[in-house]
């Protein structure tokens, strides 16, 4: 079984190099979930600032705070 690599409160995007259904925008952990049947740890988590909810396998997300450009993101946009 995996651990939970993201703590609640901190700010996650979705893994650009992943096709999945999660749109992009920088995305809040609001609870760490109980891991899947694979052992995959779940969380929940909510879109800033507009307040869209999913729960995602961690494989989906990755810390906020690069770009696509390899910048730093600043307030959830990047610079």
């Amino acid at each position: 079984m995996t651990t939970h690599a993201f703590k609640i409160g901190q700010h996650v995007q979705a893994k650009e190099a992943r096709v999945c259904s999660m749109p992009h925008g920088i995305f809040s952990i609001v609870s760490l979930l109980p891991s899947a049947a694979d052992g995959v740890p779940l969380y929940h988590i909510r879109r800033i600032p507009d307040g869209d909810e999913r729960i995602v396998r961690q494989y989906e997300i990755e810390m906020a705070g690069s770009g696509l450009d390899g910048e730093p993101e600043r307030d959830g946009r990047p610079h």
